[in-house]
């Protein structure tokens, strides 16, 4: 049985559209998955295949409420996620991403164990979340 451990913060969330390009806009994420709706890129604390529910309606958007982060960014800190808005019509992505814009919102943090064991050395090698000026949250050890 998997144990799952979870805790609720505030992050910063803004969208992304792939397909309007940028630094990687070959729709690769960082653990070689394609982009799609329901990924997100999120900070090192995180190993990839932690979920993110997001704790605000999301239908106005036509988003849904969890992300799984499967990839990072220069610029993606420990309290900061990126979702991945990939509809299919890149004017109505952007209109969406401007639309949110960048809001700070409750998120419930949902971990496997085995996956927050394996990126224990991953997070332990990055910079103190404590440096972005936040709380940094541990999940609970056994």
């Amino acid at each position: 049985m998997d144990i799952v451990a979870a805790l609720t913060i505030t992050m910063t969330v803004f969208f992304y559209a792939p397909e309007a390009g940028g630094i990687n806009g070959d729709l690769i994420m960082a653990d070689g998955t394609e982009a799609r709706i329901g990924y997100c890129s999120c900070g090192p604390r995180y190993p990839f295949g932690t979920v993110f529910e997001l704790l605000v309606d999301m239908r106005p958007f036509g988003m849904p409420q969890t992300y799984e982060c499967r990839d990072r960014g220069g610029k993606i800190g420990n309290y900061t996620l990126d979702l991945v808005i990939r509809t299919g019509d890149l004017k109505e992505d952007l209109r969406i991403a401007r639309e949110w814009g960048k809001r700070r919102v409750a998120v419930r943090v949902w971990q496997n164990w085995e996956h927050y064991v394996a990126g224990q050395a991953e997070r332990d090698a990055s910079p103190s979340a404590t440096e972005e000026g936040g709380y940094a949250p541990a999940l609970p050890h056994r």
